[in-house]
């Protein structure tokens, strides 16, 4: 049976379960995606954003389960994935000391851990605007591992300035279509007796996505943020391609662009050879990370790979083990997005992204 038939029959479901005057109980879960934050914000390192090793029981702990993706939640940049429903209190300690599937739901594969988290106001207006759902992290005292978890994602958005701009999916499905490893008759914590499951990863309602749009408040005990439609996101416009006359709108070594040279000049056109007083040469190893305790000599340059896209860097002296995203010691290779900028790098004809024939100013 193919995929699109198996969404069909998921959808069938869902809708007939929704129906019905006693559904199921209808489970809600978030996601909160890292893996494309951040990028082109110079003022984070992206490599700090890494919840894994951090995460306490019962989070870190994914025990033997089926089908369990561990590529995402327990990589850098990953997904975290949430939930906040109370599924089983007993015995919290015991459960904290040997986890296997302590308040914990598995979805399409995926895990998404406890946290008291609430996002409202979804509903749509009868006047057809769009609407603008608050998220709100809160701290929980019945179990420790809440509040550790608590302020180590306020830490994180300290540290890094803010989340604006985050990626967060709401998911919906019914108890029935969850997982079969979620269930007591297949080894899990949700008694089943009184009803039929059915586990079915296609039957779901349809996703909705939003994005962090402004902070609401915080203290030392609420996170508050305001979530906005990518319709809705402030200088957001359609179509997104906007034509301006002396700027290019491809991304530096990306799409477009298709630059694969040594480092040449900052965003200021000015070339980076002449700003250190020699020239630039190749790292070795010249992909960097942050095992790496490689010092690199002045003119030397690295890259970081980041979806697809090298990102170089030359180092301003001698000794240099400083990541590269710290500007007090590496010049980051960037273009202006002029003609300039597009000239010290290529011969003619330019793939410049602008559109100079236009009377548009950026």
């Amino acid at each position: 049976m193919s995929i699109n038939s198996n969404e069909q029959i998921g959808t069938k479901k869902i809708s007939a379960e929704s129906s019905k005057l006693n559904p199921s109980t209808l489970i809600t879960l978030y996601e909160f995606d890292f893996r494309n934050f951040g990028i082109n914000r110079d003022d984070i390192d992206l490599a700090e954003l890494n919840f894994a090793n951090e995460i306490p029981i019962p989070y870190n702990d994914a025990g033997n389960l089926p089908d369990y993706d561990s590529t995402e939640i327990d990589s850098p940049l990953g997904i975290l994935r949430f939930h906040s429903m109370t599924i089983n209190f007993e015995n919290a300690s015991s459960n904290l000391s040997s986890p296997t599937l302590f308040n914990q739901i598995i979805w399409q594969g995926k895990r998404y851990v406890p946290f008291p988290i609430l996002i409202e106001e979804f509903e749509m207006m009868a006047r057809g605007t769009l609407p603008k759902p608050k998220l709100t992290f809160t701290s929980q005292n019945q179990i420790d591992a809440y509040d550790y978890f608590f302020i180590k994602i306020k830490n994180t958005v300290r540290s890094i300035g803010d989340i604006i701009g985050l990626e967060i999916t709401r998911k919906r499905t019914f108890l029935k279509y969850l997982d079969a490893v979620n269930f007591k008759s297949h080894g899990g914590i949700i008694n089943d007796d009184d009803f039929l499951i059915d586990p079915d990863p296609y039957a779901q309602l349809n996703p909705d996505i939003y994005f962090i749009d402004r902070k609401l408040r915080e203290n030392k005990n609420t996170l508050q943020y305001e979530l906005s439609s990518i319709l809705d996101l402030e200088n957001i416009k359609l179509p997104l391609r906007t034509l301006y006359s002396e700027a290019c709108s491809f991304d530096y070594r990306g799409e477009g662009c298709g630059f694969v040279g040594a480092p040449v000049a900052n965003n200021k056109d000015e070339v980076i050879s002449s700003l250190l007083g020699v020239g630039v040469s190749e790292g070795s190893p010249a992909l960097w990370e942050k095992v790496n305790d490689q010092a690199y000599s002045k003119g030397q340059y690295v890259y970081v790979e980041l979806n697809g896209i090298n990102y170089f860097f030359v180092s301003k002296m001698n000794n240099n083990k400083y990541s590269p995203f710290n500007a007090n010691y590496w010049i980051a290779d960037q273009c202006s997005k002029r003609l300039k900028g597009c000239r010290k790098r290529f011969g003619s004809p330019l793939p410049f992204g602008g559109f100079p024939a236009t009377s548009k100013e950026l």
